[in-house]
């Protein structure tokens, strides 16, 4: 299971054995030797696989479903634009609001995106 969520993973995200073996700083011939389940990665290694793949280690690991780190992405886009995480998506304070307020909050999102599309 690991090396075959390893391979859909690189590929999803466009990388090379090489591309990827250079972003968590390990050779080609690992990550192959990975995805063919010839040896497995350390602790540190798939740390650094879910990073650079966009993942959880949970769900390379096979302990979760959900291959989509959401948070991490729209983390790493608000850097890209040099903006900071806004208040909503702050754990601690979203946790604070009741459903009412959350479907407030999704509501004038979505008014915002029409907006852009306008």
């Amino acid at each position: 299971m690991l090396n075959e969520r390893i391979k859909k993973l690189r590929k999803e995200n466009r990388y090379t054995q090489q591309e990827l073996a250079e972003e968590i700083e390990v050779t080609s011939q690992v990550v192959s030797n990975w995805e063919r389940a010839y040896t497995f990665p350390d602790v540190n290694d798939v740390r650094n696989l879910a990073r650079a793949l966009h993942t959880t280690s949970d769900y390379l690991l096979g302990l979760s479903d959900y291959s989509v780190d959401q948070y991490s992405r729209i983390l790493r886009h608000l850097e890209e634009i040099d903006l900071s995480c806004p208040l909503f998506l702050q754990y601690d304070k979203l946790t604070e609001l009741d459903a009412q307020n959350i479907h407030q909050l999704e509501n004038y999102f979505q008014f915002l995106l029409q907006q852009q599309q306008n």
